[in-house]
């Protein structure tokens, strides 16, 4: 090939169609996914360690030949190897709802990354509403931090992305993207405004994509006004919460939901401020309810799926398994279609009939404890 260069390795920064844009150096190239490697690795998510190969120079083209080892995956927004996960949070327009903050900082907590907080349009507020808020976060074990892009202030956050792969999350308007054009103004993202009749802001932000920034790679995501909190043993609530994590690992309850249990030694430290207990109440329930329908869906599936290849549910395949009627029928057709051509095979080819599927969702993940 005219201009080819040598095998190299790079991150996937963005996809359009299926052509996956991969930045290896200070150069992207547009890249397409080999066949093969569909069937033997999977998708490439945005956020992978990749390697191309067939590089032509002249038109910056390639083809990614093998995808590395991932760290850990998000699946909204899809991005692979992310480092760190930043809140990002309005003081003003739209209001600044504690719950929301809170919904975004226990989801970071559940996929086993740590959030870090960041409050935009602080010129909105009163310097001392700006100051109490970041320091109430800090105070309970939050990296924290307040920016006006407005005042050319971004506090702690360049600091924060150098060397890494950060997301940030957060409600749409709460001016996310004004945030990394103003960490790199060479993007020229699209920001939004903030709806008069609902207070809420535009989404401006339609899929993930990495843009250098800072020494780092940073993914503005589409803005969620709520996010249901997915299956989750209630009584592991408060390990998601950092002031109260180390008084539910000496809790002597069984089972404890840490609401208003007698004996209790998340009620009874009272670390939780009125506002955090609002959330960890409200998240209780919503918890309690998802909970409830995920064991029952668990029962209903409990005679029909089953795991090979593992010594424990989800370490191998997850099986369809027909029920016992189906699987008598089934038997009985293939022997019949068989029986005069393949005579040697044919108990073979009725043992059993099977078909293998990839679960959506792994289960829920009881975090360990000490």
């Amino acid at each position: 090939m005219i201009g080819a260069m040598p095998v190299t390795e790079g991150t996937v920064v963005r996809r359009v169609n299926n052509v996956f844009w991969v930045l290896a150096g200070d150069r992207e190239w547009a890249c397409q996914v080999r066949a093969r490697l569909r069937k033997e690795q999977g998708s490439v998510m945005i956020g992978d360690t990749v390697r191309i190969e067939g590089l032509d120079a002249a038109n910056g083209i390639g083809v990614i030949a093998a995808i590395g080892p991932r760290r850990n995956t998000l699946h909204r927004p899809s991005v692979a190897n992310v480092d760190q996960v930043v809140v990002v949070v309005a003081s003003d327009e739209p209001e600044f709802q504690p719950a929301t903050l809170d919904r975004f900082l226990v989801l970071v907590h559940m996929s086993g990354l740590e959030p870090r907080i960041v409050w935009t349009k602080t010129d909105l507020v009163a310097e001392a509403v700006a100051r109490d808020r970041v320091e109430r976060y800090r105070a309970v074990g939050y990296a924290a931090t307040a920016a006006s892009v407005r005042r050319d202030s971004l506090g702690d956050l360049p600091a924060w992305l150098a060397g890494r792969i950060t997301v940030l999350a957060g409600p749409s308007g709460v001016g996310k993207s004004a945030l990394v054009n103003a960490l790199s103004p060479g993007l020229a993202l699209r920001e939004g405004e903030v709806s008069v009749r609902s207070g809420r802001g535009r989404h401006t932000t339609t899929y993930a994509s990495l843009h250098p920034v800072h020494g780092g790679l940073v993914a503005d995501t589409p803005g969620y006004s709520h996010l249901a909190l997915p299956p989750w043993p209630p009584e592991d609530l408060a390990w998601v919460f950092p002031e109260a994590a180390p008084h539910a690992a000496t809790c002597p309850l069984s089972k404890c939901s840490h609401r208003t249990e007698p004996g209790c030694r998340v009620v009874s430290s009272g670390v939780l401020t009125d506002t955090r207990r609002a959330s960890f109440l409200r998240f209780v329930e919503e918890l309690d309810e998802a909970w409830r329908q995920h064991q029952q869906s668990s029962r209903k599936n409990e005679g029909v799926t089953k795991w090979s290849g593992g010594a424990r549910e989800g370490e191998g395949r997850r099986l369809v398994r027909l029920p016992g009627e189906a699987r008598a029928d089934s038997r009985r057709l293939t022997n019949q279609r068989l029986r005069d051509q393949l005579d040697d095979e044919a108990d073979d080819a009725g043992e059993s009939v099977e078909e293998a599927v990839s679960p959506w969702y792994d289960g829920p993940r009881r975090r360990e404890r000490p």
